[in-house]
């Protein structure tokens, strides 16, 4: 098959949706796929090249202050009219539903993942919440009229298309690479290498603040009381500057460890060296589906998150892991607690949360049997 993807950010940019791309589109083209990625030009990249197997083209785009607010000012028609599948990911970014409406006009068969669908309500910026509804609205009504396959990735995502738009979806989480399900455990050479050996929680993802680290990095002054030997390790890319201020203002920059970007081996070491995974986002726009829940799961671990977007559809309070209200350090603060003085209750959330995780293999095989439908 020919198979076409299209996001409005791609390798090398780290974030959530570039590493969901990556893995479909170039696990399909280790199948023998004929697979390209239509995504906005990025730094320096050439505007054609081929990654691991994987077509990318690079379109020259505008944006417009946000990730979503991408708009492509090239398509690549020739691309689309041959393609057997079109697969766009997130309604919410117009270079995806531009480029999806382009393909629908020439012909080719579309499918569009819709994620994080009517999310903006609770966005933290004002003008967001003001403007945001509005835009995403408009984009799932546009989007749905562009795709002949409608996929989520939420269960929330599913019961909003058919409440409020009359859609039917169908069902297709992300997965994990097969090698996290095999890895030895990690966890002394992640301690040896950055010096961590007291017990600590870690968060995995963007410094971005949807993603709530000052909440977390707040929870820790609770914590810090209660059990000053207790951590937080905070992993991923991003402007640590504010973070560490917040942090010595409030008295526990000893207490909150920034690693930065790092490598898959250093990323599943923290898991595994972690008490839990502390996601406490803020926003239901934040979390379509958290990779780091589904990877923390696959590492047997228990996850303490905010009940925000998707999460509370996944994480069943006491059962796979601890729900928390959003933007409340001290009920975070006590969820940490729990798990360092009830190491059992972490081990059975973690060992429930396994049973639902996917590889990217089995994802793979789904979609292709969907694409094919």
């Amino acid at each position: 098959m020919r198979i076409v993807h299209v996001v409005h950010s791609y390798w090398p940019a780290a974030g959530g949706i570039e590493n969901v791309v990556r893995a479909l589109a170039e696990g399909m083209a280790s199948r023998g796929h004929e697979v390209h990625v239509v995504t906005a030009a990025y730094g320096g990249r050439p505007r054609e090249e081929v990654v691991n197997g994987v077509h990318v083209h690079r379109a020259k785009s505008i944006r417009l202050g946000f990730p979503d607010l991408t708009y492509p000012l090239y398509v690549p028609r020739e691309l689309l009219r041959s393609a057997d599948i079109v697969h766009g990911h997130s309604q919410n970014s117009l270079f995806t539903v531009k480029i999806l409406e382009e393909a629908k006009g020439l012909g080719a068969k579309t499918a569009l993942h819709f994620m994080a669908v009517d999310s903006l309500g609770d966005h933290p910026n004002p003008l967001v919440r003001l403007i945001g509804p509005l835009y995403g609205r408009r984009n799932v009504r546009v989007a749905l009229k562009a795709s002949d396959l409608r996929l989520v990735k939420s269960h929330r995502d599913a019961e909003l298309l058919r409440a409020r738009y009359g859609v039917e979806t169908v069902y297709v989480p992300d997965g994990v690479d097969e090698r996290l399900l095999t890895m030895p455990n990690m966890a002394e050479k992640f301690r040896e290498r950055f010096g961590v050996h007291d017990p600590f929680v870690v968060y995995v993802g963007r410094l971005h603040r949807l993603k709530g680290v000052d909440v977390l990095i707040r929870a820790m002054t609770v914590v810090k009381r209660e059990s000053p030997e207790l951590k937080a390790v905070v992993v991923g890319p991003g402007d640590q500057g504010p973070y560490l201020a917040l942090a010595e203002r409030l008295g526990v920059r000893d207490r909150v460890l920034f690693t930065g970007y790092v490598d898959e081996e250093a990323k599943v070491g923290a898991i595994d060296a972690s008490l839990a995974l502390a996601l406490p986002s803020v926003s239901d726009y934040a979390e379509a589906f958290s990779l780091a829940i589904t990877e923390a799961w696959a590492r047997g671990k228990p996850v303490i998150a905010s009940a925000v977007g998707e999460v509370p559809y996944r994480v069943k309070n006491m059962v796979n892991g601890l729900l928390v209200p959003p933007r409340d350090p001290r009920a975070l603060a006590e969820a940490i607690l729990l798990l360092a003085r009830d190491p059992s209750l972490g081990g059975k959330l973690g060992a429930e949360g396994s049973k639902s995780v996917l590889s990217w293999s089995e994802v793979i095989d789904h979609l292709l049997r969907i694409y094919q439908a």
